[in-house]
């Protein structure tokens, strides 16, 4: 039966062939008598040359298909591409030499002939190797192609070197026997190719081998023309050139079919396959694409739904909700109909909906994110199992929980967790749920290793326990551990539920606490030592006073004067430490914030002056008042200028930059201040304005956050910017006034 079935397959295959053959011997021979014509024998050598272009073309096409597609799983022998290419650069030299055929040039004429035959050797030896083996792997692509042009320049050589040992194939007579007899044996060549070839005819179609043989077929009768043919102008040469022509084309289509077509015919049966299995599957499946789209629905979604296909394909989630009329209570969680590709896997939920007889359903929901889309399994609760179901709810409930919570079983292993918790300990969720409790203490590194051992059930009991953690992500923190014992109903250990809480803002709480303790403590001890010194400068300001009234002596006086200032400064420093223990309210007045800046240019340069330091003063040519306090921006200003100053006391060209400017879009005027010294380091720069942190060696740490404390009330802030090595700029913002109450003023 099956020899009979074969033979029959064999007859279509070879009908279909040689009525193929046929027809293209009538219609290359109608084309022929047209094209002598009309166009052969008024232009020889045009026509010649377009109908070699086309071979060439076509063999080229060949060979950069085959090359392009070498390194895919479906590659053929890569023989058939560089063999064509090695015939189109013969084709080309052959075109080239045709013109002194024409012209009856014997040398170059011979030429032609020889570049020719050489091609139709080549071409015919590289389909007789490829009928033998078409699937056999090449070695590397560019070796072959290093190969190829050898092989090319070889012949070349051997053509254009005229050498005495190669027979002439065009003489004053026209064409040599020899030439006849290659012919003949390009024909043998084909005939064995053909041969070969026919038991692959029925093969899985990765090449066409029925084009392929139609090609070789269409070579015999070509080459029995060009054996026939007397002068160039004859019909012989025309047809034997048209059937050349068609040959290639039918190798192009082999070749096109097998490496082009292909992979798509064979990517279409895997989707038909694809979704037969999806079809088959008794789950409720339907597929989103990347424009979160609905691309594919299967049987059972239209049994569960009660929804026809064509009806659900195309829509995106507001359309299908829409349909699905969702019901039930408030959302606690993504559902069939809110499914985002961009999201992570979502957990299995319940959900209740109206099918298409608006009758409720009640469906357990497995969204999972797939390449550019997302793949939902909907599965009526009724068809699942009733712990599963438990497990779900009790999963559900779980995630509800704001405190991070884990349940572990009686051999450590992780048999629930709650989102709290993968983000406390910064791991992801399907990681945890796949891990025991010993792996995840490793992994979160605690700082005491011991504690991983209160976690083993033999040990387990009710307990409270601090620790410091250190997450995969290098994050810090403490954490109080709750451990619970889970028992059955003969009392025995079954597994523990640990409760996690963050304490780390707590523990900062208290330590600003304590700070703002010991900030109390230093204003309360100021207030009393700053007393008693300032009745100490009361009595030298007196008596600087004095001895400016008695004594005439101008130089003596000009000192008194310069004592009773730097009595006026230190008083105003004392005042300043004073607003730690007992702060005055802020005097605020509508002040011109450039005039302001101006005015302190003479007290910046004379301090920096003093330590060599350049500075540079720019100011904003937009002139915007601010409501504030003046005493305290000076004081602010001059405190960061003097920052700056002592930053830069190693440096060999110290510059001050002071710049202020205006952002109209915020409305707010800002200094900036900025300094060439050390830098500072990113860890220290968190650390900027925090009460008694100082880098410095006699620093309390109380400036800066003085001068942060009157910014902030001044509804303003203050930004750092710093590099090592580059230096720092400190930026002062404060609000202005709005521009219509500025007028008034």
């Amino acid at each position: 039966m099956l020899d009979i079935k074969h033979r029959k397959i064999n007859k279509g295959i070879y009908s279909n062939i040689i009525s193929t053959f046929l027809s293209i011997l009538s219609i290359t021979f109608v084309i022929s008598l047209l094209v002598l014509e009309v166009l052969w024998r008024k232009n020889i050598e045009i026509v010649h040359m377009m109908l070699e272009l086309l071979s060439i073309f076509i063999g080229v096409a060949t060979f950069l298909i085959i090359w392009s597609k070498e390194e895919d799983d479906n590659s053929i022998n890569t023989v058939l591409g560089f063999g064509f290419l090695i015939v189109a650069l013969l084709d080309i030299m052959h075109t080239y030499y045709y013109k002194y055929l024409l012209l009856n040039d014997i040398v170059r004429g011979d030429s032609s002939i020889k570049y020719g035959l050489a091609a139709k050797l080549i071409q015919v030896i590289t389909l007789c190797i490829f009928a033998y083996a078409p699937y056999v792997r090449n070695s590397n692509k560019y070796i072959n192609m290093i190969k190829t042009i050898i092989i090319a320049g070889c012949l070349f050589y051997v053509f254009e070197a005229h050498l005495g040992w190669i027979p002439s194939f065009y003489d004053e007579n026209g064409i040599t026997q020899i030439k006849v007899v290659l012919e003949y044996l390009v024909i043998i060549i084909a005939v064995l190719a053909l041969y070969k070839l026919k038991n692959n005819l029925q093969s899985e179609p990765l090449i066409r081998f029925e084009y392929l043989y139609i090609c070789i077929l269409l070579i015999i009768p070509s080459e029995i023309c060009f054996t026939l043919f007397k002068n160039s102008d004859s019909l012989w040469v025309a047809w034997g050139h048209v059937l050349k022509v068609f040959s290639y084309v039918y190798l192009y289509k082999a070749v096109f079919q097998s490496l082009i077509h292909y992979p798509y015919d064979k990517l279409r049966d895997s989707n038909q396959r694809l979704s037969e299995i999806l079809n088959a599957i008794p789950i409720s499946i339907h597929t989103y694409n990347k424009d979160n789209r609905i691309e594919f629905v299967n049987d059972k979604f239209e049994e569960v739904f009660k929804y026809p296909k064509e009806k659900v394909v195309g829509l995106n989630t507001i359309e299908l909700s829409m349909m699905l009329n969702k019901s039930g209570n408030k959302k606690t969680g993504p559902s069939l109909d809110s499914l985002n590709i961009n999201e992570d896997d979502t957990k299995n939920i319940i959900r209740t909906y109206l099918d298409a007889d608006n009758k409720e359903i009640k469906v357990l929901i497995k969204p999972h994110k797939i390449k550019d889309g997302v793949i939902v399994l909907a599965n009526d609760v009724k068809q699942e199992q009733e712990i599963k179901n438990l497990n779900l709810q009790a999963q559900v409930i779980l995630n509800a929980i704001a405190v991070p919570t884990i349940i572990i079983d009686y051999i450590g292993n992780i048999a629930a967790c709650n989102d709290a918790f993968a983000d406390l300990v910064e791991v992801a969720y399907k990681d945890i749920i796949s891990m025991n409790i010993y792996e995840l203490g490793n992994i979160i590194n605690f700082s005491d290793k011991e504690l991983i051992d209160a976690f083993d059930i033999k040990q387990f009991q009710d307990d409270s326990i601090n620790c410091n953690v250190e997450t995969t992500k290098g994050n810090k923190k403490q954490i109080k551990l709750t451990t619970s014992l889970i028992t059955n109903s003969y009392n025995e250990k079954i597994g523990g539920v640990i409760v996690a809480t963050d304490i780390s803002k707590m523990r900062e709480a208290q330590s600003r606490l304590i700070n703002q303790e010991k900030l109390a403590l230093v204003g309360q001890m100021g207030a009393t030592i700053i007393h008693e010194t300032r009745n100490f400068l009361a009595t030298i300001k007196g008596n600087c006073q004095l001895l400016e009234l008695y004594i005439d002596d101008g130089k003596i006086r000009q000192y008194t004067r310069k004592i009773d200032a730097a009595t006026n400064e230190i008083n105003d420093i004392i005042s300043v430490f004073l607003n730690l223990s007992k702060p005055r309210e802020a005097q605020l007045e509508e002040v011109a914030f450039n005039d302001l800046v101006a005015s302190m240019q003479s007290t910046i340069e004379t301090s920096s002056l003093m330590n060599k330091v350049q500075v540079l003063l720019k100011l904003d040519y937009h002139e915007r008042y601010i409501l504030c306090d003046e005493t305290q921006i000076r004081q602010v200003i001059l405190n960061m200028c003097k920052n700056a100053v002592d930053a830069m006391a190693e440096v060999p060209e110290p510059i001050l930059h002071i710049s202020t400017g205006l952002d109209d879009h915020l409305d707010e005027v800002f200094i900036k201040i900025s300094d060439n010294g050390v830098g500072i380091d990113n860890k220290i720069l968190e650390k900027i304005g925090t009460p008694f942190f100082t880098t410095k060696k006699t620093g309390t740490g109380l400036g800066l956050n003085v001068c942060y404390q009157i910014i902030k009330e001044h509804k303003g802030r203050i930004e750092v910017e710093s590099e090592l090595g580059q230096g720092t700029t400190f930026t002062i913002i404060i609000p202005c006034i709005d521009e219509a109450l500025e007028d008034i003023i």
